[in-house]
């Protein structure tokens, strides 16, 4: 009888585990999502989609950005994080980032993906 209250209260407990003691979960990046801060945030200077009419001309477009020789996704991530003047900070998540590179790389090329 006890052995089966404390399998029970044992039970309950892992039911009930906070998620933070769970596996982290993992998902992968939304360029859909993507898409949306893109539109919010950068294309006040970059090209960021098909039917955008505006767009700074000195400033690379997203197509112009992924099919750079060599672009991965991390790279991309990176010069959000650190950027070069004349580019804003801009504070995104560690997701949001993913999201953006994800969305970015939509443009790339399927020749240029072939490259070493």
């Amino acid at each position: 009888m006890v052995l089966h209250v404390v399998l029970s209260l044992v039970g309950l407990v892992l039911l009930g585990a906070p998620p933070a003691l769970a596996a982290p979960a993992t998902t992968l990046p939304d360029p859909a999502y993507g898409q949306s801060l893109a539109e919010r945030l950068c294309s006040n200077c970059h090209l960021v989609g098909i039917g955008q009419k505006r767009a700074n001309v000195d400033v690379p477009s997203f197509a112009e950005i992924a099919n750079q020789a060599g672009q991965t996704e991390g790279s991309i991530m990176g010069k959000i994080v650190l950027p070069k003047h004349p580019m804003p900070t801009i504070p995104l998540t560690a997701s949001e980032l993913a999201d953006l590179a994800a969305y970015t790389m939509t443009f790339r090329d399927k020749d240029a993906a072939q490259e070493p």
